[in-house]
């Protein structure tokens, strides 16, 4: 993923992608990490079309899907 200098420089930083992930898990809305190229820091990013998605994100989908329908 192409980071833009202005967001990157705006986004928090995570020195592993464990510890992203982390923080990304806690999150109420979907979120996945991604290795910047300019800085090489892990970043947040809410964009998932097309994208993997972590594997909670994947068990949080199907669990609501499996209560709603």
């Amino acid at each position: 993923m192409r980071t833009d200098p202005g967001t990157c420089a705006r986004k928090q930083r995570y020195a592993s992608e464990e510890a992203a992930l982390a923080v990304a898990q806690r999150a109420p809305f979907p979120l996945r990490p991604y290795r910047c190229d300019l800085c090489r820091a892990w970043h947040l990013t809410g964009r998932t079309k097309g994208m993997k998605l972590p594997a909670f994100e994947l068990a949080r989908r199907r669990a609501a899907r499996q209560r709603d329908g």
